[in-house]
């Protein structure tokens, strides 16, 4: 309860941050070279905050007895690590600003190295914390520095700085939970730590499939970016100017993500279920179990998806004003298209939780590998094709959605050959009948300002579900298993 409080509160608060720069910015230029930035860097903070609390949580939790030495050992391994990764950064940030046409780039990234070292130290406390089951510490530390990152960030912001303001206000958020937690927690003890090989060991599959992952969901904003610029460039712009409308049209393109992403963060919770169900069913030989897990964990997450999704996609001008200046209604039409590869992409992070239950996470590290390679070569091949106007972000999204569904497509094979188990044909096709009836519901709904905009969300979604029960594709059972669930929680 206290760990899914603290993860509610970081994603309203990573909201709020997201809806309410654009407006102390006031242009979305800014937003565009703050997100530019972030983006990039959130692919190495998330990566480290994931496989360092997994590492240290599990070596934590087989001795508890020796807890404060493989903090000490976390810490130690983390220093060198994120200290490489935030050195590297800070180093190569002139090479990667060149990279993407912009040397506004260079300190900006230079600042938020400081990000990525304190992200490495933090983590490997909060995995003690949550390797010895001590959830409620860990909460009011993530507690703690969701607040102060919101307040850094907005405060920065405010102080009329532009995005340098915003990333420092970042920075110094993370350095001061950082000093908090090592000050309330500890250094660890010395003593005789995990072999360090091993260590690594376990680290290493989880570093290449989390790289991938993220890599998958943010790297379409450097591809436009750079993209963008160029052909600004090509068409005789000025150096400044041409930077300046890459950076407007990544403003907008972020803002569409910021609603596209909400079917992703509805269902990763899943993940944490599926993990451990699977991981035991396969480990005593219950295959019949784990196919059953996979079927209705697939099922269950595709008909919550696309609940969430049509309607989105069909009032996306509506979703936009709900939160965004008129301007960035330009990314309204990237919203309804990559809202629905978002979902696709939810879909796969199940399956790719589920395979590496299985105890294959080379294979789900492979597949998350080829989507990102297609997610960077269609975007860029698909953005260069559309030109700067009207189209551009739309061929941004398409060309995220394309990766995001090889993705899925791949997953589902391979879910299929380890278990001969995926959701039945019936259910897709109910599913996008459904999908469409909502999307077109929410869309023949006016929806032009922010109330009329929940209207149409409601219209849609009330639709998708009318869908789904008049085809039977939710029945009896499935609602007496939510009613069981109720209850249980």
């Amino acid at each position: 309860m206290s760990i899914t409080g603290a993860k509610g509160y970081f994603i309203v608060t990573s909201y709020a941050v997201q809806i309410l720069l654009p407006r102390i910015f006031g242009e979305a230029k800014e937003f565009g070279l703050y997100a530019a930035t972030m983006s990039g860097v959130a692919i190495l903070t998330n990566v480290l905050i994931v496989a360092t609390i997994q590492s240290v949580s599990k070596f934590v939790s087989e001795d508890e007895s020796r807890a404060e030495v493989t903090l000490r050992q976390g810490l130690r391994v983390q220093t060198l690590l994120g200290g490489a990764l935030a050195l590297g950064l800070f180093v190569l940030a002139p090479a990667i600003a060149r990279l993407l046409l912009d040397d506004q780039l260079t300190r900006l990234l230079r600042v938020a190295s400081v990000v990525v070292f304190a992200y490495a130290l933090y983590a490997a406390v909060v995995g003690s914390l949550n390797g010895r089951h001590w959830f409620s510490k860990q909460a009011r530390l993530d507690l703690a520095f969701s607040t102060l990152r919101t307040v850094g960030i907005l405060a920065g912001a405010a102080l009329g700085l532009g995005a340098i303001g915003a990333v420092a206000g970042f920075a110094t958020a993370s350095a001061t939970i950082l000093s908090i937690s090592l000050i309330w927690i500890g250094f660890g003890q010395r003593g005789e730590g995990i072999p360090i090989r091993r260590w690594l060991g376990f680290m290493a599959p989880i570093w290449a499939y989390q790289v991938c992952l993220n890599g998958i969901l943010m790297i379409d904003l450097q591809v436009l970016k750079r993209t963008a610029t160029e052909m600004a460039f090509a068409g005789a712009e000025a150096s400044q100017a041409a930077v300046d409308i890459a950076n407007q049209y990544v403003g907008y393109y972020r803002a569409a993500q910021t609603f596209a992403f909400v079917p992703y963060q509805l269902i990763i919770s899943l993940t944490f279920i599926v993990f451990p169900m699977i991981s035991k069913a396969t480990s005593i030989g219950n295959r019949e179990a784990a196919r059953t897990t996979i079927q209705h964990a697939m099922r269950f997450s595709l008909l919550l998806l696309l609940l969430v999704a049509a309607p989105t996609s069909g009032a996306a001008h509506g979703v936009m004003q709900l939160a965004y200046p008129a301007e960035y209604l330009a990314g309204a039409p990237a919203l309804s298209i990559l809202v629905f590869g978002v979902a696709a992409f939810a879909l796969f992070a199940v399956a790719a939780t589920a395979i590496s239950g299985a105890g294959q996470p080379s294979l789900a590290a492979m597949i998350a590998g080829v989507a990102l390679l297609a997610v960077v070569v269609a975007n860029r091949v698909l953005v260069m094709r559309a030109g700067l106007g009207e189209q551009t972000l739309e061929a941004a999204a398409t060309g995220t959605t394309i990766g995001m569904v090889i993705a899925l497509i791949l997953s589902s094979w391979a879910l299929h050959r380890l278990f001969g188990v995926f959701i039945p044909v019936a259910t897709w096709v109910r599913a996008t009948l459904a999908a469409g009836v909502g999307c077109a519901a929410a869309s023949a709904t006016p929806h032009e300002s922010a109330l009329m905009a929940l209207v149409a969300l409601a219209a849609g979604f009330t639709s998708s579900l009318a869908v789904l029960i008049v085809t039977r594709e939710l029945g009896a059972d499935d609602w007496r298993a939510l009613r069981r669930l109720v209850r249980r929680d």
